[in-house]
């Protein structure tokens, strides 16, 4: 699902933008996939976007498996993962990480295990 406002610009690297999304949504479904859904709740993938305070915010929510909290601190480093062996090489998040330095903005989690986890990504306005 994705709730974005018309016009929404962030000043950043396009094709790096795209990088940073495959990984976010490449990790969504990763755990969407491990995860039970009882009760007729669904796997879904939130995008949405806002504008607040001098910044531009764009949020990637799943209500997929979520991120054990003695990992949260953890998830930037290189060659970190909570994935099996073989799943994945640990790199998505410190790249995401990079890119967003890079942007001048920041990247932060919420999470809680086996309910959700999001990510938001804050931009700096446009000049």
């Amino acid at each position: 699902e994705q709730k974005l406002p018309a016009g929404q610009t962030v000043l950043a690297n396009q094709n790096k933008l795209i990088h940073l999304f495959v990984n976010l949504i490449q990790n969504s479904l990763d755990a969407l996939r491990t995860k039970p859904f009882p009760n007729g709740e669904q796997p879904s993938i939130w995008i949405e976007g806002r504008s607040e305070n001098g910044s531009n915010y764009l949020i990637v929510r799943d209500n997929g498996s979520g991120i054990p909290i003695d990992q949260v601190d953890k998830i930037y480093d290189p060659f970190f993962t909570t994935k099996a062996v073989g799943e994945g090489m640990g790199l998505g998040l410190s790249m995401c990480a990079r890119i967003m330095k890079d942007s001048q903005g920041k990247i932060s989690v919420r999470t809680e295990k086996g309910k959700f986890c999001e990510f938001t990504l804050e931009f700096p306005e446009r000049i």
